[in-house]
């Protein structure tokens, strides 16, 4: 007799992250696909993340008590208001399981970080999405489909995987005519990359209330996905409820210390938003003048949109033939666009010149 597991699993799709290599290749592979960043640490941080000592046969401290501190001060959040995880992605699961059930529902944007759907339907709730205009989130349409069951609306700002963003009144007005009883999430891990003068990560606005909670990761900027490390802002009650069922030691001691040390390393931030910048403007302009149409996008990557799906397959296996990889959306429903992360200097010119070949050599018109 198979033993009964919750039916909502068969709703879920298992995520697959961006590919990681390419079989049976000796050459360098060109990873574009992951949103990783491409820069070195000062000389400094790397010096004293070389010199960490890890007591292995210690655990580590439950609480993060000094990479909290440095959080606290860095954010200008109070401590008790800061709680951890495995990535951000463990946060989105521990508050799905903390306010969601089969009665409810959780809210998410057509075009959302997958995860979102994943975490509502294994807490047993029913996932329920929303239309988008231009690749955004809309407002109106969120707000058109949350009704009195709704407990969470997860809204990555900007979004992944297309780049685009909430403007600080759009974030409020949202906020304000949600349901009084559901829950905001704001995701923002590609937030210290946005320069825009009307753009916020929202934490000001959440110190005021006591519904929305705003996670942050230091995969992205701050270039440590490997060791997992995410944190959120909560209300103070709602991360007294979240550490009932957070794992007791889910943040390894390596991921505390080097976290401390990314933060103080200012000259990095700084570079990488340049850089960012810098090369995100330049590709654009490459693919452009191939006739190729970018998505306007603040975060770490690109959105390719092409006019046909069957270009889409060709470019990205003819890319991926040359070792370089980029992210197909067909999860997303996303058939006819690729996103491309913002790479190093060395390999964004790979790129183009691949593309270009590409271009020629299937003799593909993508105006």
């Amino acid at each position: 007799m198979t033993i009964p597991f919750n039916k909502n699993l068969n709703k879920i799709s298992t995520y697959e992250p961006g590919k990681s290599g390419v079989k049976n290749s000796i050459k360098r592979v060109i990873k574009l696909s992951s949103n990783e960043s491409p820069l070195e640490f000062s000389k400094n941080t790397i010096k004293k993340i070389k010199n960490i000592k890890v007591n292995l046969n210690r655990y580590p401290d439950p609480y993060c008590k000094q990479l909290r501190e440095k959080v606290s001060k860095v954010y200008k959040v109070k401590k008790n208001n800061i709680i951890f995880g495995n990535g951000s992605d463990e946060l989105f699961f521990l508050i799905s399981y903390c306010f969601l059930n089969r009665k409810v529902e959780g809210l998410y944007s057509r075009h959302g970080f997958l995860i979102y759907p994943i975490a509502i339907n294994a807490a047993g709730a029913k996932a329920v999405y929303s239309k988008e205009t231009n690749f955004k989130a809309d407002v109106n349409e969120l707000i058109k489909k949350s009704n009195k069951n709704t407990r969470v609306c997860f809204i990555a700002n900007p979004n992944n995987p297309t780049g685009t963003y909430l403007k600080k009144n759009e974030i409020k007005i949202l906020r304000e005519r949600l349901p009084k009883k559901c829950l905001l999430v704001i995701d923002s891990a590609y937030s210290e990359y946005v320069v825009k003068d009307d753009y916020c990560d929202s934490l000001d606005y959440a110190k005021t209330r006591n519904d929305i909670i705003v996670t942050h990761t230091f995969s992205k900027i701050f270039g440590i996905p490997s060791v997992r490390l995410g944190w959120a802002y909560c209300p103070a009650e709602i991360v007294e409820k979240l550490n009932k069922i957070r794992p007791s030691f889910n943040i390894n001691f390596y991921a505390q210390k080097i976290g401390q040390y990314i933060l103080e390393d200012k000259a990095f931030i700084k570079k990488s938003i340049k850089h960012n910048l810098y090369w995100k403007s330049w590709v654009t302009k490459k693919l452009n003048a191939m006739g190729i149409d970018v998505l306007e996008g603040v975060a770490n990557f690109i959105l390719l949109v092409l006019k046909r799906k069957e270009h889409v397959l060709l470019l990205a296996n003819y890319l991926e033939n040359n070792n370089i990889l980029v992210r197909k959306l067909n999860a997303y429903k996303l058939d006819n666009c690729l996103r491309i992360t913002i790479g190093s200097e060395k390999d964004l010119k790979s790129l183009v010149d691949y593309i270009k070949k590409f271009k020629k050599e299937k003799k593909i018109d993508f105006i």
